[in-house]
């Protein structure tokens, strides 16, 4: 399910031009879908439930000869590329794919060339806003990764490439940022830890000290005297 809406949300802010996306939760009702609609481009993962991808698209190419497919799938190995071969598919592309690959293998199925208009910096801004307004709460990586439609694991490697630090080490940085503020208008350890996220006032503690190099008590009151 969010890969599905991975994709979706890939083609939908790279390729704004597309008016109608449609989704299938296994092979057969990709074929059903796929001859109904009569799209203009497939992206297939080989692994589905009822009907797998290659038979799905084998099913789909029979009655649409000229339909392009994309297959995408976890398996790099050149027997499951054969078989996309063998049935003709456009691109293959293996996961965890890169943004730039996918956004590739879809301008490719559409025969265009066009300045692609997703960026890294939106999807970045947007899991950067998503943790800013929720840091009170226990959220997690895959929690973030919903909010922009990607899947963790990749979310992760981006975040890391782009930012220089992990998802869930900015999201500390943003709670430690809160505590100080925090701290400095005289609020209980215990307390801050509570609305900034950390919960357990033994790890909001250590976590502090870590990143500010004093106990959030001693901070308090640094902060309190002038010092």
């Amino acid at each position: 399910m969010l890969e599905r809406k991975a994709m979706v949300h890939l083609v939908r802010t790279g390729f704004p031009q597309i008016t109608e996306i449609l989704t299938a939760e296994n092979g057969e009702k990709a074929v059903e879908v796929a001859l109904n609609a009569r799209p203009e481009l497939v992206l297939m993962d080989i692994n589905l439930p009822l009907l797998d991808g290659n038979e799905a698209a084998v099913r789909i190419r029979e009655r649409i000869p000229e339909i392009r497919i994309i297959m995408v799938s976890a398996y790099s190995d050149y027997e499951h590329l054969r078989s996309s071969m063998r049935n003709q598919a456009l691109d293959y592309l293996v996961k965890p794919y890169s943004v730039e690959s996918f956004q590739e293998a879809v301008e490719r199925g559409l025969g265009e060339k066009k300045k692609l208009l997703y960026g890294k910096a939106k999807t970045i801004g947007n899991a950067k806003k998503y943790m800013e307004d929720h840091f009170e709460e226990n959220i997690t990586l895959q929690d973030v990764a919903e909010e922009v439609c990607l899947e963790k694991s990749y979310l992760g490697r981006l975040f890391r490439e782009e930012c220089g630090v992990t998802v869930m080490g900015y999201l500390r940085e943003v709670r430690i940022d809160r505590a100080k503020k925090l701290l400095q208008q005289g609020m209980n350890p215990g307390e801050v830890a509570e609305k900034t996220g950390f919960g357990d006032p033994a790890y909001f503690a250590k976590s502090f000290k870590q990143a500010v190099g004093i106990s959030p008590s001693r901070y308090r009151e640094g902060s309190r005297t002038g010092g």
